[in-house]
This record gives C-alpha cells, structure tokens and sequence, in this order.
C-alpha cells in the first residue's frame, strides 16, 4: 500500500493502480463460489484428506487451519485416535515451539480421555529437556493437570512426585521462570491450594535467593507468596540483610526464624542486590518509613539500577509527595 508522502500515512490506492506497478499484470483469483479451498467447501472427510493434511503440516507445522479440519476428519472417521497421539509424538520432538501441534496433541488426549494421564506427563518432562523454557509445552502441562484433575484422575501421589520434579528442574536452572511458574501453580494457586503453602514457600523462596543472589525469579515468587499471604515483610528483612550491604539505610542483621545465609557471600557477587533493595524500600513503605524508603529507591535509581532510573525516581517521588 502506497503513502501519503506528506503525512506518511498509507493510502487507500491498490498497487494495481500506482504508476511504479503499471509494468505488472494483476493475476485474477478465482475461487470459485467459495473462497477458501474446494476439500473444506464440499466438507469432504476421508483418507486422502488426511494424507494431504499430513504432507501439508509437515511442510508448514504451523497451518492452524490444516490442523483443525485434520483433527475433524479424524473425528468424522472415527480413526484410532491413539494412533495419531503416537504421530504427534514425532512433531512435538521437531516442533517442539509450533503451538499448534500443542494444540493438536490437547484435543486428542481430551477425545482419548485416559484415566491415568501419567505416560502423557512423562512425555511432556522428556520434551522439556532440550528445551526446558518452552512456553507452548508448559502451558500444556498445565492443561493437562487442570483438566485431569477436574476429572479425578490425578492421584496424591502423582502431585507430590510432579512436585519433586519440578524441584528438579529450578535446581538445575534457578532461573527458569517457566519452572517457578509451574510451583506457584501446584503450591499456591493449583487445586486446592489457595495460598495455604505460605509460610513453607517463603522459606524455599529464601534458601533459593541464598543459593543465586541476584536470582529475580526466586525473588519475584518471595514476593508474590508475600503479597497473597499478607506477611509482613519486616520479620523478613535480617534474613536477607547481607544483600542489602552498602544500603542507604542501614539494616541490622539480628536473629531470625527465617532461614538466613550461613555462608560470606562470594566476592563475586556485587552489593548491593538491586532486588534486595527493592524489598527493603518496600518493607519501609509498609512500616510508615517514607524518608528511609525514598532515600532507597533514590539509590537505585542513581547508582544500583539505573537502567530503571525513571521508575525508581517516580517511586521516590510518591513517598516524598506522600
């Protein structure tokens, strides 16, 4: 679409008829009464469509439309839908980040319909290796989990193991946000959950900052356990005093319940932590502290976090304003 040179907004001129195309003819389209392809328009459902369907999403794995009218043949066939989850199982491998052989693979399980959904979940952790943060096979999961459970047909014990692997996973990258967001869901907000783990995640969160300083995962999940719990945040603060070293306002380390570090942190790890700071700038916002709270954020914002400087001066500006 061609511009108006004088306000560079586009024009509603069609190419055919801008001078720099006159040397182009224009090729009709004709689709006949229907305009999309003559298999969907005559509703056709049989085997050649499915062998066309194949050969047309493993050339473009991402053609939602073929995957739909492929799913709805199976079904008008009545075709051993278990069979086409196996096929599924060789495109998840190669498409690993194309949503709609995610969204394939769903409607299958859920016309399938298992009453123990486990080999699926273990299909689902094997794909998360070689690509542990992909968001298509983690939304799946949590699909998975939703809808079985709804249906009853996740065991106590299925939870408690899927938990004990996700602990794995934020072991072997504490900074996998996909794998955090996979605890909060079976800790704090799966079924019957509802924030009742509080107390228990805030000690994991803790021991998890301890182990990567500037991890913003763990210390993102400190703080939304904080805010659906409602626990105070000054109890916390001696707990991670250390990452606090150099701070505007001083903090006193003093005996906690909390877990606190046992070990000097390594010289390599700089001070203070920018998200440390950040909590304890809120902890004095919480604890009626404003001047204590905007000299914190003023630091920030000049020296420890400058990339945000405009967010931490409009901080400061609202407990100066106050």
């Amino acid at each position: 679409m061609a511009t108006d040179a004088s306000t560079d907004a586009p024009t509603d001129v069609p190419f055919s008829e801008q001078p720099e195309w006159k040397d182009v003819s224009p090729v009709p389209q004709e689709d006949g009464s229907d305009p999309l392809v003559p298999i969907i328009a005559a509703e056709e459902h049989s085997e050649r469509v499915l062998d066309l369907t194949e050969a047309i999403v493993r050339m473009n794995p991402s053609h939602y439309t073929v995957w739909q009218y492929r799913f709805a043949t199976l079904i008008a066939l009545k075709k051993d839908l278990a069979a086409e989850l196996e096929l599924m199982d060789e495109f998840a491998r190669d498409n690993l980040k194309s949503y709609q052989v995610w969204h394939h693979r769903l409607l299958l399980l859920e016309a399938l319909s298992p009453d123990d959904p486990t080999s699926e979940i273990e299909f689902i952790h094997n794909s998360l290796v070689p690509d542990p943060k992909n968001y298509h096979t983690w939304a799946y999961l949590h699909w998975l989990y939703c809808h079985f459970s709804r249906l009853g047909r996740i065991s106590e014990k299925r939870w408690e193991s899927e938990l004990l692997w996700c602990e794995d996973m934020i072991r072997s990258d504490g900074r996998n946000n996909s794998a955090w967001g996979w605890r909060w869901f079976l800790r704090m907000a799966g079924p019957g959950m509802e924030g009742k783990n509080g107390e228990e995640e805030i000690k994991y969160a803790l021991k998890e900052i301890h182990h990567i300083p500037h991890n913003a995962s763990a210390w993102n999940y400190l703080r939304g356990v904080i805010r659906m719990t409602g626990t105070a945040r000054v109890p916390l603060l001696p707990a991670l005093a250390t990452y606090m070293t150099g701070s505007a306002v001083p903090t006193q380390t003093e005996e906690t319940v909390w877990p606190s570090r046992t070990t000097p942190v390594d010289t390599l790890t700089p001070l203070p932590v920018s998200m440390a700071l950040e909590f304890q700038a809120d902890t004095l916002v919480e604890a009626g502290r404003l001047g204590d709270a905007a000299a914190v954020y003023g630091q920030l914002g000049a020296s420890v976090d400058r990339m945000r400087s405009a967010y931490w001066e409009m901080r400061r500006g609202e407990c100066v304003n106050a």
